[in-house]
């Protein structure tokens, strides 16, 4: 999160169409000391799913602490979709049935939950029942297109017995030929930020204490409980703390196991009557590399909608042909609907819940594999039950401890090439700098306003902004987090940290962590 009303420079749909974050009402600094039953640290959607929970289940007091403000983060960057994962087939291979089957349970469930939390408050979001298409997502006159994989994937799915699950015939996308789909039935919609906003006012109204603006540090144990470490030096004493946060706070080796992705998403205008061939609303999916994944919202015109479309992920500052992506994910849409007209939004977003490893009283949310919307209510019931004491099906699948063995222990082993592989292009960025970036500080001057970019002033190396007005903006452009070394993001205007998924702002402050604290001016 960031201290920012967004954190991005893109517009997202969610934000920009109703102007929403001018709307909602402005929560307090924590500027005391306080005492609590349970912190949570993340104002997105887990964290106040969390809150919820806990309140729900009858906890007296619950704080939650937002470094930016509510609902400027990742939720309002997402696409909305309420969904199932599609990948049960490698589910099968490292969690084998029953965890397989626990998974797809609990992302039901979580849909369910969110239904259940729609209707019981009347929140006003848009949230509609769709079913959900798999499909191959090449034409089937392609020599590439393959009937077995979707089969596979199916299998895997229909294995659960937790899902309503069928192939079909067609996708239904009006004016493409897509050949055989999975259906997922009781699938989701619904508009992201309007449900985090309502969220926050619920938790609030319950008794919740939300503070903007308050930046976490860290966190001690003592006395069977823990205590949170602000920025302002003030602290928060609690019986249990939760991080609900894109990535974990803390310099732990779980954060190797979670990758920063950063995903685009464009929201095109289409007449209403071209979505779908059979008149249904629906989301879909594919199974491309990079895959893409649809569904539509109201347009504010009569008989339009727009075509909500996401995709083209990329690993957090290890690229910049930012607006290259946005192209080739405009250039899929249209080849599949091809009634779309203008793109009217275009924006970039970026699952181990469960007790910290090491730890009694620490417990996280973070790494969701892409499903963020739905394991945020996973993860709302899952922390809740184990904070309470009580049993939870679903607790050994998701634990940040969870360790694989037999013969899930070679499946999973198949998957450490790509984890080395992940980490090697990290380690990579870390003396990237020093043989790649020729630009020094004479070049500054060549900098168009409103951009940025790293260059090197000695052997250090700089991030550098020039503003609207022609003024220079100079930082370190070492993350304080574990020394990496940022990139400039043309498209968020951001400088970002190819190594763990630290964002900035073009002036250095934190967007993203795990980083907490800014790139230091020079």
């Amino acid at each position: 999160m960031s201290g920012s009303d967004s954190s991005g420079a893109t517009k997202t749909v969610w934000l920009e169409r109703d102007n929403l974050l001018s709307k909602v009402p402005a929560y307090p600094q924590l500027t005391h000391d306080t005492k609590t039953d349970v912190v949570v640290v993340g104002g997105g959607i887990a964290g106040l799913h969390i809150a919820y929970e806990l309140l729900s289940s009858g906890m007296k007091k619950v704080v939650l602490v937002e470094d930016g403000k509510i609902g400027s983060g990742e939720t309002g960057r997402t696409t909305g979709h309420l969904s199932a994962d599609n990948e049960y087939n490698d589910f099968l291979k490292l969690h084998g049935a029953e965890g397989t089957a626990q998974i797809a349970a609990a992302q039901q469930a979580a849909i369910d939950r969110i239904a259940t939390i729609v209707n019981k408050h009347n929140i006003d979001c848009d949230f509609v029942r769709a079913p959900g298409y798999m499909f191959h997502g090449l034409p089937t006159s392609s020599k590439e297109f393959r009937l077995d994989t979707l089969e596979e994937l199916y299998d895997a799915a229909e294995q659960t017995g937790k899902l309503d699950v069928t192939i079909v015939n067609d996708a239904f996308i009006k004016g493409f030929k897509s050949g055989p789909a999975v259906r997922f039935g009781n699938q989701a919609t619904f508009h992201p930020t309007k449900y985090l906003q309502a969220l926050a006012k619920i938790v609030s109204d319950m008794g919740g204490e939300i503070y903007e603006k308050t930046r976490y540090m860290n966190y001690q144990e003592e006395n069977g409980g823990v205590t949170a470490m602000l920025d302002n030096d003030k602290k928060v004493h609690a019986e249990a703390l939760v991080m609900a946060t894109n990535v974990p706070l803390q310099k732990l080796i779980m954060i190797e196991r979670v990758e920063a992705f950063r995903t685009y998403a464009v929201a095109l205008k289409i007449p209403t009557s071209s979505v779908s061939s059979n008149g249904e609303e629906a989301l879909w999916w594919d199974l491309g590399d990079p895959y893409h994944y649809v569904r539509v919202t109201p347009h504010k015109q009569d008989g339009y909608s727009l075509l909500v479309v996401g995709g083209e992920d990329e690993k957090v500052g290890q690229h910049d042909d930012y607006e290259e992506r946005f192209k080739r994910l405009e250039s899929w849409t249209r080849e599949r609907w091809t009634a779309a007209e203008d793109v009217e939004y275009k924006w970039r977003s970026a699952t181990y819940i469960g007790r910290n490893p090491g730890t009694n009283n620490v417990y996280v949310h973070t790494g969701d594999n892409g499903d963020g919307l739905t394991y945020a209510a996973i993860g709302g019931l899952l922390i809740t039950d184990l904070i309470l004491g009580k049993e939870n099906p679903w607790a050994h699948t998701f634990s940040p401890s969870r360790q694989h063995s037999g013969s899930h222990l070679k499946q999973a082993l198949h998957t450490l090439p790509n984890l080395i592989k992940e980490n090697l292009s990290d380690q990579i960025y870390y003396t990237k700098w020093a043989v790649a970036c020729t630009k020094t500080v004479k070049d500054i001057e060549d900098l168009v306003p409103g951009e940025g970019d790293v260059v090197r002033e000695g052997l250090s190396p700089i991030a550098v902004y020039k503003d609207e007005s022609g003024g220079i903006h100079k930082m370190t452009a070492i993350c304080p987090h574990l020394k990496g070394i940022v990139a400039w993001n043309t498209a968020e205007k951001s400088f970002d940290c190819p190594v763990h998924g630290s964002r900035f702002t073009c002036k250095g402050e934190v967007v993203n962590g795990p980083a907490k604290g800014p790139l230091q001016p020079k």
